[in-house]
């Protein structure tokens, strides 16, 4: 019988799960599992409070995103333990991970974009609004719900899927597959138009661009929830199609535009697609001093 020879180091196993259908079928498994269990509470807080309010109810749409956050966690902690390392990394001295102040741009970047582009549409003279009563308790839960919401869809796509596709692929093929999975996720949104589609695969790969240089999804998270929250409950506008049904400004009359589509918002523009891309533009030039993120190494 014919001896092994056991000073040749076998070559690494690509593990399975890391292969582009298996990460894109755990993904889909976790958002809709996820949004199974986030339902439960829903129901719940329907049973408990019948007469609550439409806009305590809308919140609701936000909070249910819960499931998949707990689920998307509770995977990575048992099966991907260097990516559920990078979702808690603190990135004291310098190094890539989530700080306070990683968020705290988020929250800027995310509300600086959104509001150019409503500023855009303002003045020329696309939308028309009008004030409201300003609720700070209720504000404070719909950005808590927004946040819950906005971080779910970061967990799954920028931190679970591009982390397990990295491990195997170039980052381009990470960056592109979660981006386009993103985008085809909203293709049931209200008035979805191939503009539109092209604004959140935009989006999508901008923040993979936050991850794959910052190695921060508390940024990704942060840029995300603004973005949703100043449109949806500040301005009273469309959040991919879905209007709240309560904020501080309402619209009071738009018109389709480069700036402005009256089903589907700021988001259905070329204005957002071109901001987006600056925003992209301004994490690459940004980034490149400081080197991309390697989560298998970074984060051990």
């Amino acid at each position: 019988m014919e001896e092994k020879d056991l000073s040749v180091p076998a070559k690494p196993v690509k593990l399975k799960r890391h292969f582009i259908l298996a990460v894109i079928a755990i993904t889909l498994l976790l958002i809709f599992v996820g949004s199974a269990i986030g339902e439960l509470p829903v129901i719940l807080l329907q049973k408990l409070f019948p007469n609550m309010s439409g806009g305590s109810a809308f919140l609701l749409q936000y909070l249910s995103f819960i499931g998949v956050d707990i689920l998307v966690l509770a995977y990575c902690a048992l099966f991907e333990k260097d990516i559920f390392r990078s979702f808690l990394h603190p990135g004291q001295g310098g190094s890539p991970g989530n700080t306070g102040k990683h968020f705290a741009l988020g929250l800027l970047i995310g509300f600086g974009m959104n509001a150019l582009c409503i500023l855009l549409a303002w003045l020329h003279g696309d939308i028309h609004f009008y004030a409201g009563r300003f609720q700070l308790l209720y504000m404070l839960c719909a950005l808590v719900c927004v946040c819950i919401q906005s971080g779910a869809e970061e967990l799954v796509t920028r931190g679970y899927m591009m982390g397990a596709l990295q491990k195997r692929y170039p980052v381009w093929v990470a960056i592109a597959t979660n981006a386009l999975l993103f985008g085809a996720l909203h293709l049931t949104n209200p008035g979805i138009t191939v503009l539109s589609f092209l604004n959140i695969v935009a989006i999508a790969v901008a923040l993979s661009l936050v991850m794959y240089y910052f190695g921060s999804i508390w940024m990704c998270i942060a840029v995300h929830t603004a973005w949703n929250f100043t449109q949806n409950f500040l301005f009273g506008l469309p959040n991919s199609g879905i209007v709240s049904e309560s904020s501080f400004l309402h619209l009071e009359a738009a018109k389709d535009s480069l700036f402005y589509d009256v089903v589907f918002g700021i988001e259905g523009t070329l204005s957002s697609v071109i901001v987006i891309a600056l925003f992209a533009v301004g994490v690459v030039l940004v980034g490149r001093k400081k080197g991309p993120v390697n989560i298998t190494k970074d984060f051990c």
